[in-house]
């Protein structure tokens, strides 16, 4: 998620009145903030080659405080500690600025790409889902990290007159309209019969099948709608699809993580099956980006190479891994 300017601008009427105070993180988000880690940098530097090299910078908000991690800018306002043992990283503290249930990643310090994120209970998440949303929103962090994204962001033309950047949570897509709804219950459909392909011929038939229904729920929106819809799949969709892909990767020397990606597999089964783009929103391209991710992935894993060429967008991944049979789906 992104809140950039307006984040920004809290940061910098706040930091200042902020008081240093010396409580230190409870010791099990340590651990897990470890644990993302590790698995960042090796899973998930084999599945996007630089993850681990991406910022990695995390606000955690604990009770009253605020702990920085990780994080290499002069932080104004943070109060410096002892580093952390478990993270062997940096640690700052200061009094708390945003929601206890803050769970987001934006240039919240410094203008660096920071995790900004409650405990679990303040975010209503299991430990194993709070460890696995910290890969998702890395994922944000090395996305934000691309050079030119902003601008790229910007020039989608969605913004209109907003300059906080709250348009891309608030942009007007048409979740109502009676014709998109029953499309995007098509395309969720279709996506279902895709992953349960039982071999590579049935794989590339759901496929072309799905890529018609996609150029179909794209038509029936203005082309202002397919861009909005595209850039929620490349960013949210792919890093919803990165928890199971970093968990999957991480699986074949540990047993528990094996068992995590196919939760997360069955997350992603049980989110087409019930998608409703008009109850959910923009949350439904979770979970059809996700869906488009891995359909992508069983059919040639270099989509990932791909994917860095076209900033907020599927459609040239999708061409390129697309069978020369089949209608390569546009992106516009």
């Amino acid at each position: 998620m992104i809140l950039r300017l307006a984040s920004i601008a809290l940061i910098t009427c706040t930091a200042d009145q902020a008081k240093p105070t010396t409580v230190r993180p409870d010791l099990q988000l340590l651990e897990q903030i470890a644990v993302a880690q590790t698995i960042n940098a090796e899973a998930g530097d084999i599945i996007w080659p630089g993850f681990a090299d991406a910022p990695d910078s995390v606000l955690l908000i604990h009770g009253e405080q605020e702990s920085l991690l990780c994080h290499d800018g002069p932080a104004n306002g943070f109060a410096r500690q002892t580093d952390d043992a478990e993270t062997g990283c940096t640690l700052a503290t200061r009094d708390r600025v945003f929601p206890p249930n803050m769970l987001a990643s934006f240039p919240a310090i410094d203008g660096v790409p920071t995790i900004v994120v409650g405990t679990p209970e303040a975010t209503g998440l299991t430990l194993d889902s709070w460890m696995m949303t910290l890969i998702h929103e890395h994922m944000h962090q090395m996305q934000d990290s691309q050079p030119g994204q902003y601008e790229q962001a910007l020039a989608l033309g969605l913004s209109g007159d907003d300059q906080t950047s709250m348009w891309i949570l608030n942009y007007p897509f048409p979740y109502a309209r009676a014709e998109t709804i029953a499309l995007a219950r098509e395309l969720a459909d279709t996506a279902l019969t895709v992953l349960a392909a039982p071999d590579r011929t049935a794989l590339e038939a759901g496929f072309a099948d799905y890529l018609d229904r996609r150029a179909a729920f794209l038509a029936s929106v203005s082309e202002a709608d397919a861009r909005y819809y595209e850039m929620q799949s490349w960013k949210e969709g792919v890093a919803r699809w990165t928890e199971l892909a970093v968990m999957r990767e991480s699986g074949r020397e540990n047993p528990r993580h094996r068992q995590l990606a196919a939760g997360q597999l069955d997350r992603m089964i049980a989110e087409l099956t019930q998608l409703d783009l008009e109850a959910q929103g923009r949350v439904a391209f979770y979970a059809l980006g996700s869906a488009e991710a891995e359909m992508l992935e069983r059919l040639d894993p270099s989509w990932r190479e791909i994917y860095w060429q076209d900033l907020f967008s599927m459609g040239a991944a999708i061409a390129a891994v697309t069978p020369p049979a089949l209608p390569a789906a546009s992106s516009d």
